[in-house]
């Protein structure tokens, strides 16, 4: 990269063995990060195409909404659904997640790379607006 920008992986929360109280030290220590930090310039959170978002996404969610910074939604994991289900199954989480729709949600495998032309095009276009 040409060190215009980072990649930064918060603590995630999805399957892992947490308990009630590490589960709520995680999620101060992200508002902490969402709230402080001057140099975010775009969260890209990503959520898993195949199911509805869990009541940890919506949690998750709603800290990155209540930062009011610039956020990109990544319905990842869109190899293993039907590639005919793909779009309407992103409009039926964003509708879920974001009924305003002001909060782009776009398809994306990391597994098999598919769609990651448009997400790069995405970033690129926010990183060249700003």
């Amino acid at each position: 990269m040409d060190n215009l920008f980072y990649f930064v992986d918060l603590p995630g929360y999805g399957y892992s063995k947490m308990s009630k109280k590490e589960q709520e030290q995680v999620g101060k220590f992200i508002e902490q990060y969402l709230f402080h930090r001057k140099e975010i310039s775009l969260i890209i959170f990503l959520i898993d195409i195949r199911h509805s978002p869990t009541s940890n996404d919506k949690l998750m969610y709603n800290y990155i909404i209540s930062s009011g910074l610039p956020c990109l939604i990544l319905a990842n994991k869109a190899d293993k659904i039907a590639i005919t289900k793909v779009d309407d199954t992103v409009k039926a989480l964003q509708k879920e997640l974001n009924p305003i729709g002001d909060i782009p949600t776009l398809p994306f495998s990391s597994e098999r790379k598919i769609y990651k032309e448009d997400v790069w095009n995405f970033i690129d276009n926010h990183f060249n607006n700003d």
